[in-house]
């Protein structure tokens, strides 16, 4: 079992830039929330390297995959993505999420 204090511990996220906080990692899952911090209101750009499924906890923002039409970010939307598509967000400072890799 794991007991976080969502409160602190949290880190810079070398692949946006944002802040992550990591709550399990083994060789087949990571699991952990991400922040904006500085990115919030700037879109950004990467190449997922491994499968994501997020929940979005607060906030609001969008999200292109592959450059396709937005897809609308608020509490309680769940998104599955698979690993080597390019995912472009614009997320406000408010923003957070639970992710999953596998």
């Amino acid at each position: 079992m794991t007991n976080v204090d969502a409160r602190e511990g949290w880190e810079h996220d070398d692949e946006n830039g944002g802040r992550v906080l990591m709550l399990r990692t083994t060789e087949s899952v990571e699991v952990g929330l991400w922040k904006p911090n500085g990115v919030a209101g700037s879109p950004f750009e990467y190449e997922l390297t491994a499968d994501e499924t997020l929940v979005v906890l607060r906030g609001k923002g969008e999200l292109r995959v592959d450059g396709g039409e937005p897809i609308e970010l608020r509490p309680g939307v769940v998104i599955s993505l698979q690993r080597g598509c390019s995912v472009g967000w614009l997320v406000d400072d408010e923003f957070r999420e639970l992710w999953i890799y596998s």
